[in-house]
């Protein structure tokens, strides 16, 4: 018996030991699975990119396709300037290999750049480079201004907001900011959002605890939002140089920065999430342990989560009992990368009740909060 057939027929014992005195219920649940699968934030169309080359380049479809295998690099790979280091240079050489489609625009201006995935990774891998997939954290932003002339206000997805309404006076300030939140995310591959700043949330944060970095309220604030981290941001405007203090929660880790602008601090975000979820070089067998999984539609979820990752190549079963799946995977990079992008989803959850993790094993269990 084949590798694959053992797997399928592993997993097919696996659902009739599910199905035994099952529901005629289940069965619909499971027509339901996949559509409504929760993932953490997956950042889209990874590998498209639209760029404006050089109008003097002497060929502008190449020149279009140069420049987008440099921002793809720095999106996937973290590194601000891969023309720096020479094996990333050499797939800027080779960048029209890995070119699936391009579109210049009417005026030749702007051209969109698709790159096949696969290739590029395989690529990155033989280079021993990192890879940093689509799964990436969802980071909420909550912006504290200081207009320097008595204006204070917080920032929201449709602009500045004080103690009383609108900051007219800061709109302009506001706009730019967000402009340069626009600008890193889509450099960086960054899912960034900002607060809605309606009642819900001006009645549970004001200006001050952000502002005063109380920490606890904007937790609370942020919950709805369902993001893996919070970015708090403290912009003091001056004529003579701006400055902005940062920190980032994420779980039970906090972290700081500062600087002078905005775009320093969401680039020092990109680069903390791409050494965090970026992997290096070829597969690992890990074996995964998923507890709570009690019906037919936990097992359907279960799976068509771990198939979605792009940190994971293969899933198989090994054998189900009472509740308790064990599963092979060969996944990309290290355990502890997959454990962090495990945590970035809603259907699965680290499961610290029981005894250290092993070099090798991950021991999860079926989410049951409120999904994204």
């Amino acid at each position: 018996m084949t590798g694959s057939t053992t797997a399928r027929a592993a997993r097919a014992r696996a659902a009739r030991r599910i199905l035994e005195g099952a529901a005629l219920a289940w069965l619909v649940a499971l027509a339901l699975v996949g559509a409504g699968t929760a993932r953490g934030a997956v950042f889209p169309d990874l590998y498209t990119l639209t760029v404006t080359p050089d109008p003097e380049a002497t060929d502008t479809r190449q020149a279009a396709i140069d420049l987008a295998m440099r921002r793809l690099l720095v999106r996937i790979t973290g590194v601000r300037d891969p023309d720096s280091d020479p094996a990333l240079r050499t797939l800027i050489e080779d960048a029209s290999r890995y070119v699936a489609s391009v579109a210049l625009g009417i005026d030749r201006e702007r051209a969109r750049v698709e790159f096949y995935p696969a290739q590029v990774e395989r690529a990155l891998g033989a280079l021993q480079r990192p890879v940093w997939g689509p799964e990436r954290p969802l980071t909420l932003l909550w912006i504290a201004v200081d207009g320097g002339d008595g204006e204070r206000a917080l920032l929201g997805a449709d602009g500045a907001h004080g103690d009383f309404g609108p900051a007219i006076g800061l709109a302009e300030e506001a706009a730019a900011i967000r402009a340069e939140i626009d600008r890193v995310a889509d450099e960086r591959g960054l899912p960034l959002a900002l607060p809605l700043l309606d009642l819900e949330d001006l009645a549970g944060v004001t200006f001050a605890d952000v502002w005063g970095g109380f920490v606890e309220p904007v937790r609370a604030a942020s919950s709805r939002y369902g993001a893996d981290a919070i970015l708090i941001g403290r912009v003091r405007l001056n004529p003579f140089g701006n400055s902005v203090q940062w920190t980032l929660l994420r779980g039970d880790e906090r972290r700081s920065f500062a600087g002078t602008d905005v775009a320093e601090g969401l680039h020092w975000v990109a680069d903390t999430f791409a050494r965090d979820f970026s992997v290096i070089g070829g597969a690992s067998t890990v074996r995964l342990v998923v507890r709570g999984v009690t019906s037919f539609a936990d097992y359907g979820r279960v799976m068509s989560y771990l198939e979605s990752l792009s940190a994971l190549q293969s899933v198989d079963v090994e054998a189900y009992e009472n509740g308790l799946l064990s599963l092979r995977a060969s996944a990309r990079g290290d355990v502890d990368v997959l454990e962090r992008v495990l945590g970035l989803g809603r259907v699965l959850e680290l499961d610290r009740s029981g005894s250290q993790r092993t070099d090798n094993t991950l021991v999860l269990r079926i989410a049951r909060g409120p999904e994204r």
